[in-house]
């Protein structure tokens, strides 16, 4: 593939999987209990309803938590858009290593986080999103490390 069309390719996908991100974001941003209401019966065996009514303040601790980690991950999704914006598409090699650390850091921390949790739509959520991170990088890694004549 030559090395215009695997970045515009991988400019794509990595802009579906920044969407992906965003929505996820957004949503343990604003409506922090969704998530969390979904993942604590998974890892306690007991209700969110119960969390609620025997200790509110622990229950609000943990929504707190939960946007702040959604905020963090609109911010990074935010500054990824922004480099694929304008130096991804350009195909200068830094976007490329930006896009690889960030997008990692931000997905792989959620995996684990949510492996953790025992949440399993969350783990398929994340895996997706993270299959399109390195389909794309896999696609344009040439274009971006190896191949700088015919950009």
């Amino acid at each position: 593939m030559e090395s215009k069309k695997a970045i515009q390719v991988s400019f794509i996908i990595l802009i579906v999987e920044s969407v992906i991100a965003l929505l996820y974001g957004f949503g343990a941003f604003i409506v922090p209990e969704f998530l969390t209401a979904r993942s604590f019966p998974l890892y306690t065996g007991q209700t969110w309803d119960s969390l609620l009514n025997e200790n509110p303040e622990i229950a609000n601790y943990i929504m707190i938590l939960e946007g702040a980690a959604g905020g963090l991950g609109v911010t990074a999704t935010l500054a990824n858009l922004f480099v694929l914006l304008t130096r991804f598409r350009k195909g200068e090699k830094g976007a490329w290593f930006f896009v690889l650390v960030v997008s990692i850091i931000g997905w792989g921390s959620d995996l684990i986080t949510n492996i953790l949790l025992k949440n399993p739509l969350s783990v398929i959520i994340i895996s997706g999103g993270m299959l399109l991170l390195i389909a794309a990088l896999i696609i344009s890694a040439k274009a971006f490390l190896v191949d700088k004549g015919s950009l």
